[in-house]
């Protein structure tokens, strides 16, 4: 039997989420695996969001919302026959919901080069629409658990809210600099206002988030804190070669499964929807409107 061929929308969010829908398909009780798709911004929204905040996105992140403003995916695990439980879940946010964690941000030199200087956690996120307070700002010098460096907080940084994990910790767009363009990715441990890098590139994060599956709070894996149990628990069901101890933290494949060997992001996936595609979506969404 021949396979049903794909759509020019469907074949760019297969890319966009190499196979990943597919394979969770064939996953044994995983169930309702759904992908919000959103249309792209055009060229003047990502500009108008980067002189707001004075920033450049970077290339592959400007391209990846020029061909969708975020997207959602989420899957279903059935625990019993009647119990099926929403777990799975990747979002990147639209542009506009980026929002600012701190703009002006002092270090301060009366504390030891590993401590850090606990904010103001009332006024410590602002949004992206907002002006923000100064206040000090985490401190770090030193190394992550995975040994790689942690970031230089300076009066010139700034510092993106990407996602939330679990009220525990936030994923971070950090800029070192304003007149950079190469923002680095990290986690930030709420608790102990301490950095863990994640991804040197908005590509790597994307991929990252890819290969856990979505499996719910998966960036704690990087975390001192660790995960949930229960989350612990479906790792160990469904990937439990991502909770190894030596197994490497870059390039991790997306899935056992043999036929879905899915770890690289073609850059060529970034672009602009057909115009056919956005057509037909928007006279889709005119017809629902109508009924």
């Amino acid at each position: 039997m021949m396979n049903k061929k794909l759509s020019p929308e469907d074949a760019f969010y297969e890319n966009l989420t190499l196979g990943l829908i597919r394979t969770l398909s064939n996953v044994p009780r995983v169930c309702n695996v759904t992908l919000e798709r959103r249309q792209p911004l055009n060229a003047c929204q990502v500009v108008n969001w980067e002189q707001r905040h004075c920033v450049y996105l970077p290339e592959d992140m400007k391209k990846f919302y020029l061909s969708s403003d975020g997207f959602i995916l989420n899957w279903s695990y059935q625990y019993a026959p009647n119990d099926i439980r929403r777990v799975g879940h990747i979002h990147f946010p639209h542009l506009l919901q980026v929002t600012l964690l701190r703009e002006n941000i002092e270090t301060t030199s009366s504390h030891s080069s590993n401590s850090t200087a606990l904010p103001n956690s009332n006024s410590d996120v602002v949004g992206a629409t907002g002006s923000s307070q100064s206040l000090p700002a985490p401190i770090a010098t030193g190394k992550d658990k995975w040994g790689n460096a942690t970031p230089i907080i300076t009066a010139k940084s700034k510092i993106f809210e990407i996602n939330n994990v679990n009220e525990v910790a936030k994923v971070c767009m950090l800029y070192e600099s304003t007149s950079s363009n190469n923002p680095k990715f990290y986690l930030l441990e709420l608790s102990t206002l301490s950095w863990q890098f994640l991804a040197d590139t908005f590509s790597e994060y994307l991929r990252m988030a890819i290969a856990h599956l979505g499996l719910p709070y998966w960036e704690l894996c990087f975390s001192t804190c660790g995960l949930p149990s229960w989350t612990e628990q479906l790792f160990l069901l469904l990937a439990p070669h991502l909770l190894e101890e030596h197994e490497p933290r870059r390039g991790r494949v997306l899935n056992p499964a043999c036929e879905h060997p899915y770890n690289i992001i073609d850059p060529n996936i970034f672009r602009g929807k057909p115009k056919s595609v956005a057509k037909a979506t928007a006279s889709s969404t005119k017809q629902n409107h109508n009924k």
